[in-house]
Protein backbone atom coordinates (compact mmCIF):
# COMPACT_ATOMS: atom_id res chain seq x y z
CA UNK A 1 0.00 0.00 0.00
CA UNK A 2 2.81 2.40 0.93
CA UNK A 3 4.63 1.56 -2.29
CA UNK A 4 1.55 2.32 -4.35
CA UNK A 5 1.06 5.70 -2.64
CA UNK A 6 4.72 6.63 -3.19
CA UNK A 7 4.51 5.71 -6.90
CA UNK A 8 1.24 7.62 -7.25
CA UNK A 9 2.79 10.67 -5.50
CA UNK A 10 5.82 10.62 -7.81
CA UNK A 11 3.56 10.30 -10.85
CA UNK A 12 1.48 13.28 -9.72
CA UNK A 13 4.63 15.36 -9.20
CA UNK A 14 5.79 14.55 -12.75
CA UNK A 15 2.40 15.43 -14.24
CA UNK A 16 2.19 18.70 -12.28
CA UNK A 17 5.75 19.56 -13.34
CA UNK A 18 4.95 18.88 -16.98
CA UNK A 19 1.95 21.19 -16.92
CA UNK A 20 3.88 23.83 -14.96
CA UNK A 21 6.71 23.91 -17.52
CA UNK A 22 4.41 23.55 -20.57
CA UNK A 23 1.62 25.91 -19.54
CA UNK A 24 -1.13 25.88 -22.14
CA UNK A 25 -1.32 29.18 -24.01
CA UNK A 26 -4.68 30.65 -25.02
CA UNK A 27 -5.84 30.50 -28.61
CA UNK A 28 -4.87 33.34 -30.92
CA UNK A 29 -6.89 35.29 -33.46
CA UNK A 30 -4.61 35.57 -36.49
CA UNK A 31 -6.87 37.38 -38.94
CA UNK A 32 -9.99 37.68 -41.02
CA UNK A 33 -10.25 35.77 -44.29
CA UNK A 34 -12.64 35.32 -47.25
CA UNK A 35 -14.36 38.66 -46.64
CA UNK A 36 -17.08 39.57 -49.12
CA UNK A 37 -20.20 41.72 -49.27
CA UNK A 38 -23.41 40.51 -50.91
CA UNK A 39 -26.50 42.54 -51.70
CA UNK A 40 -29.59 41.00 -50.04
CA UNK A 41 -32.27 43.62 -50.80
CA UNK A 42 -32.47 47.21 -52.07
CA UNK A 43 -30.71 48.74 -49.07
CA UNK A 44 -29.64 45.63 -47.12
CA UNK A 45 -26.23 44.05 -47.49
CA UNK A 46 -24.52 41.08 -45.87
CA UNK A 47 -20.87 40.82 -44.84
CA UNK A 48 -19.56 37.25 -44.89
CA UNK A 49 -16.18 35.91 -43.90
CA UNK A 50 -14.08 33.87 -41.51
CA UNK A 51 -12.33 34.78 -38.28
CA UNK A 52 -9.17 32.65 -38.20
CA UNK A 53 -8.05 31.22 -34.86
CA UNK A 54 -4.81 29.33 -34.19
CA UNK A 55 -3.96 26.90 -31.42
CA UNK A 56 -0.30 27.54 -30.45
CA UNK A 57 -0.15 24.49 -28.15
CA UNK A 58 0.93 20.96 -28.94
CA UNK A 59 -2.25 19.62 -27.29
CA UNK A 60 -5.78 20.30 -28.47
CA UNK A 61 -7.66 23.29 -27.08
CA UNK A 62 -11.37 23.98 -26.82
CA UNK A 63 -13.14 26.96 -28.30
CA UNK A 64 -16.65 27.49 -27.02
CA UNK A 65 -17.65 31.13 -27.28
CA UNK A 66 -17.07 34.11 -29.51
CA UNK A 67 -18.27 37.63 -28.64
CA UNK A 68 -17.20 40.14 -31.28
CA UNK A 69 -18.18 43.47 -32.80
CA UNK A 70 -17.72 43.90 -36.54
CA UNK A 71 -17.15 47.35 -38.05
CA UNK A 72 -16.89 48.49 -41.66
CA UNK A 73 -14.87 51.69 -42.00
CA UNK A 74 -15.26 52.33 -38.24
CA UNK A 75 -19.07 51.95 -38.42
CA UNK A 76 -20.45 49.00 -36.42
CA UNK A 77 -22.47 46.74 -38.71
CA UNK A 78 -22.93 43.70 -36.49
CA UNK A 79 -22.37 41.98 -33.17
CA UNK A 80 -21.89 38.22 -32.78
CA UNK A 81 -22.50 36.33 -29.52
CA UNK A 82 -22.10 32.65 -30.29
CA UNK A 83 -21.67 29.63 -28.02
CA UNK A 84 -20.62 26.28 -29.45
CA UNK A 85 -18.20 23.46 -28.72
CA UNK A 86 -15.24 22.63 -30.91
CA UNK A 87 -11.74 21.29 -30.29
CA UNK A 88 -8.81 22.62 -32.28
CA UNK A 89 -5.90 20.23 -32.69
CA UNK A 90 -2.46 21.33 -31.59
CA UNK A 91 -0.69 23.85 -33.84
CA UNK A 92 -3.64 24.03 -36.26
CA UNK A 93 -6.08 26.73 -37.31
CA UNK A 94 -9.84 27.00 -37.15
CA UNK A 95 -11.98 29.22 -39.37
CA UNK A 96 -15.07 30.60 -37.62
CA UNK A 97 -17.51 31.58 -40.39
CA UNK A 98 -19.82 34.53 -39.81
CA UNK A 99 -22.35 36.66 -41.62
CA UNK A 100 -23.96 39.93 -40.54
CA UNK A 101 -26.64 41.95 -42.30
CA UNK A 102 -26.68 45.72 -42.26
CA UNK A 103 -28.39 48.66 -43.97
CA UNK A 104 -26.25 50.78 -46.26
CA UNK A 105 -25.42 54.15 -44.71
CA UNK A 106 -24.22 57.41 -46.24
CA UNK A 107 -20.77 56.99 -44.72
CA UNK A 108 -20.29 53.60 -46.36
CA UNK A 109 -21.56 54.96 -49.68
CA UNK A 110 -18.80 57.58 -49.63
CA UNK A 111 -16.01 55.10 -48.82
CA UNK A 112 -13.28 54.10 -51.28
CA UNK A 113 -13.00 50.96 -53.46
CA UNK A 114 -11.96 48.72 -50.57
CA UNK A 115 -13.42 49.08 -47.11
CA UNK A 116 -11.48 48.22 -43.94
CA UNK A 117 -13.09 45.59 -41.69
CA UNK A 118 -12.24 45.64 -37.98
CA UNK A 119 -13.25 42.79 -35.66
CA UNK A 120 -12.81 43.18 -31.89
CA UNK A 121 -14.03 41.29 -28.84
CA UNK A 122 -13.23 38.11 -26.97
CA UNK A 123 -13.19 34.39 -27.51
CA UNK A 124 -12.83 31.57 -25.04
CA UNK A 125 -13.65 28.18 -23.72
CA UNK A 126 -16.49 27.21 -21.45
CA UNK A 127 -14.95 23.94 -20.24
CA UNK A 128 -15.30 23.57 -16.48
CA UNK A 129 -11.62 23.12 -15.56
CA UNK A 130 -10.12 25.02 -18.47
CA UNK A 131 -12.26 28.14 -18.68
CA UNK A 132 -10.33 30.99 -20.31
CA UNK A 133 -10.88 34.03 -22.49
CA UNK A 134 -8.57 35.75 -24.95
CA UNK A 135 -8.77 38.95 -26.96
CA UNK A 136 -9.96 38.87 -30.55
CA UNK A 137 -8.70 41.70 -32.71
CA UNK A 138 -8.19 41.38 -36.44
CA UNK A 139 -8.53 43.47 -39.55
CA UNK A 140 -9.08 42.92 -43.23
CA UNK A 141 -10.39 44.62 -46.33
CA UNK A 142 -13.46 43.92 -48.41
CA UNK A 143 -14.12 45.12 -51.94
CA UNK A 144 -16.88 47.69 -52.36
CA UNK A 145 -19.71 46.38 -54.60
CA UNK A 146 -22.02 49.43 -54.84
Amino acid sequence: MKKTLVILGILLIFIAGYFYINKPRPLQCIGADHLQIARIADSTYELRGDIVFRNPNKMRANLGKVDVTIALDEEVVGVIHDEFKTAIKGEERFDFSFQVRFPLSGRLLASTDSIPVHITGTGGSDVTFANYTFPVECTGKVKKIW
